[in-house]
């Protein structure tokens, strides 16, 4: 099926408990990024651009990072706990970010919601035939879709995104443990990191988008100092090289930015920059001649360090009898056919391989039950198998599980091999779903029996768990059909 839609659409952005995602993308603009790093510091002196303490000095008068050597790496906690978030903007565009009478109620959230980017109003049964092959000669043999994580975003993605954790910050007086954009969770070290290359970018008149760098690391140790006074537009510009230049270097946020104003710790860094671009926002993408700031060193913004896990979304295997079967509109009741079809290899599902049984009998070892042993095999095709985009089979059970990536075709084979290996009737779906990225494709998933229901399994990506689709939208699919094997 075609793509129907542009990868990157307005997106909402929301907020929840729950640290990174190891690998790294790209910078955009290799020209502009030596740019950076020349403007910045010398390589060959790159020792000299961090201690033991992860500290990032951007003097904005000097175009080489230093270091700040002082042993005063500790939170000071003897001054005054208060923060204030009251925005004044003068005719001149100036941005005053007075922290020093902000409510500290204990208000607590684990979800923040712009807008609504998931559909949850499933009224329908699934009514479609069921076939036991697809025939090649449709367009439905086109399938590809899955959790396609952004590569890039565009600067009103992350502005939005910086308005919502500005308005977060504002209300709880703590950071949020993640934003997600263009329906993908971002830990707020990768955050930071796209808020500096915006404010680069708009500082510099490019309205490029943003690539993306994923698995940047929280800081080991933050610390900092009150900081108050005024940063001018050339000084948070040059703040903003020097994050995105440690952080494409060491894969961690810094544990504070040093500022001709103090030691601005981690938290504040990323509160003032995502005030900064909540500004922007709201005045047609402009930035602020100048940026005031008041924030005291134990201010309780920066006493918690979010935390993020993306494999934390692994839905927990249990073995117990009592445990249920999610409910969920793309489930099917079981109308008493044969399963001989649902149980046997098939093509590009080699169920009888020696390498799959082998790998199925050691991960359902020690459960009993068929449910636990579906969820056992289904947390291990999307945890250890990623998604690779392309169209159609390519690699079948076996080579998707050599080389541990496939698409949505693939990655189906090797769980309905794993599935009917350990004696469990499972088949494929095919039909047309609207990703939470925007998009629309042809796409391929499973459906398992257990019991008298066929439970949707959807490996392709890591916020979905057995019978709960959270990266496409259930109730606006066309299902075409159910099938023994697939022909594409």
């Amino acid at each position: 099926m075609v793509m129907l839609s542009l990868f990157f659409l307005s997106i909402g952005v929301t907020f929840a408990s729950d640290v990174n995602y190891n690998e790294n993308v790209n910078f955009e603009d290799k020209n502009i990024l030596n740019n950076v790093n020349n403007e910045i510091y010398d390589e060959s002196n790159a020792s000299n651009i961090l201690n033991s303490n992860d500290q990032l000095n951007s003097d904005v008068n000097s175009s080489v990072d230093t270091i700040n050597n002082s042993s005063d790496n500790l939170l000071n906690t003897n001054a005054s706990n208060t923060l204030n978030s009251n925005t004044n903007v003068s005719s001149d565009d100036t941005l005053n970010t007075n922290t020093s009478n902000l409510n500290t109620s204990n208000t607590s959230s684990s979800n923040v919601n712009s807008s609504d980017i998931n559909s949850n109003n499933l009224s329908s049964n699934n009514t479609t035939n069921h076939h036991e092959s697809i025939k090649s000669d449709t367009e439905k043999k086109f399938a590809a879709g899955g959790d396609e994580r952004p590569t890039k975003l565009t600067q009103s993605q992350i502005l939005n995104a910086a308005s919502s954790v500005y308005k977060y910050i504002k209300k709880y007086k703590k950071l949020p443990n993640y934003v997600t954009i263009a329906g993908y969770k971002f830990s707020m070290p990768e955050f930071m990191y796209l808020m500096s290359v915006t404010t680069y970018y708009k500082h510099n008149g490019k309205n490029s988008q943003v690539t993306v760098k994923y698995g940047i690391s929280n800081p080991s140790k933050p610390t900092g100092s009150t900081v108050k006074g005024k940063l001018s537009k050339a000084q948070y510009y040059t703040y903003s090289k020097s994050l995105i230049k440690f952080m494409k270097k060491y894969n961690k946020a810094p544990n504070y930015l040093s500022t001709k104003l103090g030691k601005m710790q981690y938290q504040t860094v990323i509160y003032q920059f995502s005030k900064l671009l909540h500004w922007s926002n709201s005045h047609d993408s402009k930035l602020p001649s100048s940026l005031s700031v008041k924030i005291s060193k134990n201010n309780k913004i920066n006493k918690y360090i979010p935390k993020y896990s993306r494999a934390s979304s692994s839905s927990p295997t249990t073995d117990s009898s009592k445990e249920k079967v999610p409910s969920n509109i793309l489930n099917s009741k079981y109308n008493g056919e044969s399963l001989t079809k649902y149980l046997n290899p098939s093509k590009n599902c080699q169920s009888t391989n020696a390498k799959i049984q082998s790998l199925a009998t050691s991960i359902t070892k020690g459960y009993t039950t068929q449910l636990s042993k579906a969820k056992a095999i289904f947390n291990w095709v999307r945890d250890k198998v990623s998604y690779s985009f392309y169209y159609n089979t390519k690699k079948g059970a076996t080579g998707t599980l050599s080389s541990k990536s496939g698409n949505c075709v693939d990655k189906t084979h090797l769980l309905i091999a794993l599935l009917r290996s350990s004696g469990i009737a499972a088949r494929y779906a095919n039909g047309q779903a609207q990703f939470t990225s925007g998009n629309t494709y042809g796409h391929v998933w499973a459906q398992v029996l257990i019991g008298d229901t066929w439970v949707v399994a959807d490996t392709t990506s890591s916020r979905n768990s057995f019978g709960v689709v959270n990266n496409w939208k259930p109730s606006s699919a066309k299902i075409y059909g159910y099938y023994s094997s697939i022909s594409f």
